[in-house]
């Protein structure tokens, strides 16, 4: 063999280990998870759930049989090589239980409903993503005191719940809890827990931490308790500190979100509780990539607008069709680069009802639509100074055929202003 031949030799060789290469560097600088967010399951519930609603209708539920068929649609089509990538962990934004315990008088037994919904839901979730750690959220459906309700009622909880259904910790599925071995292979993993009043923090890389916050609390539905909110305040504020003086980044997930109802313009939040909130986080926000929320059911974001730095509350629409919208769920795509984490993207699944069939498909992602021709260094919030409310505002319903025109009251409400 000749030099050349030797040189061509060696370099067909090693062509395939730098394509390895590239892949793991790829796999380690990319990270999916998936988002799915108000399902409010009622097993009593023997009405099937309309998939693609005309309007918003309190009664339109999930029932079991099609929860259940959801979860198989969403499993069949979730992997290597289907519509929906393979995600690291699955964040659920809250309300698992359905809006029927809030008015029913048919119900006496206001635990035995949320705990036998919550149940059922957990138990499907780790059976249709047996490998993939949980992420649970609290929201304002799933108190077992009451709608709006404090987080532990009678030494129970949405956690002691989990715990129940196989969760091995009952914020986090997997129970992984961080040391100081801990690397990235084996994240998430739970750095610190309030059973008692429901928010936590887990570390998804060594350089990025997600807050699982309880604001519930903050509704104006919600009765007073001064010592939970500020546990929590200042709980907010220490992990901001921390990931400040380490240059680290934080996403904050939670259910019910800072700002107003587009919808009708009313306030999500007591607004001295959002004033304290924003107070708290506005010197970090430089630490703040982003902020995962449900509640409203609609594809939407907001943007949150401080001295320094614009960013996105992110909304995942409902699984649950009872405010008008197609069911639906969220991949978000988290880029590292320069040590770095940030959402680079998002997509956004839509399902539909055609000839007695149910079908799930992508329906649009956040970068290829908002952020198309500018330089935005695989950051999404980098985009949102080009975005108006007028440019969202079709996308809000999720596609639904039988409901695309959202009666949207307050597009002011689109902005969440410093205070």
């Amino acid at each position: 063999m000749n030099q050349l031949s030797k040189v061509t030799a060696n370099l067909l060789i090693s062509l395939p280990m730098v394509a390895l290469l590239n892949t793991a560097s790829a796999a380690t600088n990319n990270i999916h998870f998936l988002t799915i967010s108000d399902i409010h399951l009622n097993t009593k519930q023997r009405h099937t759930m309309q998939i693609d609603p005309s309007s918003y209708d309190a009664h339109n539920d999930m029932d079991l049989t099609t929860f259940r068929q959801l979860t198989s649609l969403i499993k069949k089509n979730t992997g290597p090589d289907h519509v929906i990538p393979t995600p690291q962990f699955i964040l659920y934004l809250g309300d698992i239980v359905g809006h029927q315990s809030s008015f029913s008088k048919l119900l006496q037994n206001r635990e035995k409903f949320v705990t036998g919904n919550q149940k059922e839901v957990l138990t499907q979730l780790q059976q249709t993503f047996p490998n993939t750690p949980i992420i649970n959220v609290f929201g304002n459906n799933d108190s077992l005191q009451t709608n709006y309700g404090d987080y532990t009622y009678q030494n129970k909880s949405p956690y002691t719940v989990a715990l129940a259904t196989g969760f091995k910790n009952g914020f986090l599925s997997n129970g992984t809890r961080c040391n100081t071995q801990t690397t990235q292979a084996t994240m998430p993993c739970l750095t610190t827990q309030n059973t008692e009043y429901g928010f936590f923090s887990i570390k998804i890389t060594p350089k990025l931490t997600l807050l699982g916050l309880n604001s519930v609390m903050f509704s104006p539905e919600h009765k007073p308790n001064p010592h939970a909110l500020n546990s929590q305040l200042q709980f907010i504020k220490n992990q901001l500190a921390t990931a400040q003086k380490n240059n680290a980044g934080i996403l904050i997930a939670m259910h019910i979100p800072a700002g107003h109802n587009v919808y009708d313009g009313s306030a999500f939040w007591q607004d001295k509780d959002q004033q304290q909130f924003l107070n708290t986080i506005a010197p970090y926000h430089h630490q703040i990539r982003g902020i995962l929320v449900g509640h409203t059911h609609m594809e939407e974001f907001k943007i949150i607008q401080t001295a320094g730095k614009a960013y996105g509350e992110y909304f995942t629409a409902g699984l649950s069709t009872s405010h008008g919208n197609s069911p639906s769920l969220k991949l978000y795509t988290l880029t590292k680069s320069k040590n770095n984490w940030a959402i680079s993207d998002y997509t956004t699944y839509q399902v539909h009802k055609k000839n007695n069939t149910l079908t799930l498909s992508k329906y649009y992602s956040f970068a290829d639509v908002y952020c198309k021709n500018l330089a935005f260094n695989a950051d999404i919030n980098n985009c949102l100074s080009h975005i108006t409310f007028n440019m969202i505002k079709p996308r809000y319903t999720v596609n639904n055929p039988n409901y695309l025109n959202y009666q949207a009251k307050s597009p002011e409400a689109f902005y969440v202003p410093s205070l």
